[in-house]
């Protein structure tokens, strides 16, 4: 086999690729000793990804080497949140599945919280939600909500009421929801986030009769600083087809991209996507 093909030798370029889609204590038990060119690219990374599937002393066994070089973390199950800021002191991205207890002051650096709610129940993330919107995160700028499933497991209600403060550092948010809301939920979300610079809705399925006009005025009135937009909305058993009318993109300067079509089934339904791009 020619020595140019093996694995090893591939460039630099690509490992850093394939090292982001790794958990890195898989990552040192595939190529730490493996030669002294991993070691050294290895020793090179600065924002390694770490899921907590262990102990704290397992954690702090595991990771000895290379915890103040892990930057984002995934919490996947049941933890001791108190491991995290005290292991892992340059942390700035957060991934929860579960809705687990912090000490917000130890976390003071975090940038980007990303909450899964796809595995656990609704209420349980009111206590995270709370403390997002608060002055515990001063570094928080990006906050991603998801929902994977069709079906909610509880009520919204408890989630919704706990954001009672603005978090005026976030400049991203991204809704992701599956389960059938409707456009007041995002608003409300959105009334928290006064300094927002960029706005995704990649999913909002809903059975309630909502307006490109409701849109703009939550934008107008809450948003003064949105700069980017991208709005999927899934408007289901209802018709909610948004005609191709000029006078549409007039409602507010980041509607540049309007389309709208209806979804062919027994039932009257359509979805509309408004951007402020041209896709």
């Amino acid at each position: 086999m020619n020595n140019n093909c093996r694995f090893e030798n591939l460039p630099n370029e690509i490992f850093y690729q394939i090292q982001s889609y790794l958990n890195s204590s898989d990552l040192y038990k595939a190529f730490f000793h493996l030669n002294l060119r991993f070691n050294n690219f290895l020793h090179s990374i600065n924002n390694l990804h770490y899921e907590i599937r262990s102990t704290v002393e397992n954690q702090r066994l595991l990771t000895a080497s290379y915890a103040s070089r892990i930057t984002s973390i995934s919490i996947p199950d049941d933890s001791d949140a108190k491991s995290i800021a005290v292991i892992f002191p340059n942390v700035r991205s957060l991934i929860f599945y579960r809705a687990i207890r912090l000490i917000p002051e130890k976390l003071s650096r975090v940038e980007r919280i990303k909450l899964d709610l796809s595995t656990m129940r609704v209420k349980h993330a009111s206590g995270l939600c709370s403390l997002i919107f608060s002055i515990h995160f001063p570094c928080l700028t990006s906050f991603y909500i998801l929902h994977r499933k069709t079906k909610v497991v509880g009520h919204w209600k408890p989630l919704m009421n706990s954001i009672r403060h603005q978090c005026i550092t976030l400049t991203e948010f991204i809704y992701d929801i599956r389960p059938t809301t409707d456009w007041n939920m995002v608003e409300h979300f959105l009334k928290f986030m006064p300094n927002l610079k960029r706005l995704l809705i990649r999913k909002l399925n809903t059975r309630t009769k909502w307006t490109l006009s409701n849109i703009a005025d939550t934008f107008q009135n809450n948003l003064i600083h949105l700069n980017y937009l991208f709005i999927q909305i899934n408007s289901l058993n209802i018709n909610n087809y948004i005609n191709e009318d000029k006078n549409n993109y007039l409602l507010h300067p980041l509607f540049t991209y309007i389309k709208s079509k209806q979804i062919k089934s027994r039932k009257q339904s359509s979805t509309t996507i408004i951007s402020s791009q041209i896709l």
